[in-house]
């Protein structure tokens, strides 16, 4: 439960709170879910969500699936991302 949290906190970070999420299209669900995937964290041995699940399904499932690693230095959690 805990990572969950994390996650949501991350959302809230780019979709404040008290913002709808009407205007989310899939593709900036993707842009969002992908940046935050890709941020490294401690829990995960300083990986990211990404490079693990790419390590245990592969990097061609991720792609189908619109998981895009984004590097380090270009992620964006704060509402900039989506506009």
């Amino acid at each position: 439960k805990g990572s969950i949290e994390v996650t949501h906190e991350f959302i809230r970070r780019i979709v404040p709170k008290k913002t709808s999420f009407a205007f989310l299209t899939q593709d900036k669900v993707n842009l969002m879910m992908s940046h935050i995937n890709s941020y490294t964290r401690k829990k995960l041995n300083n990986r990211s969500a990404h490079q693990l699940f790419s390590f245990f399904y592969g990097a061609d499932t991720a792609s189908k699936l619109n998981l895009e690693a984004v590097p380090a230095n270009e992620i964006i959690l704060k509402p900039e991302l989506l506009k």
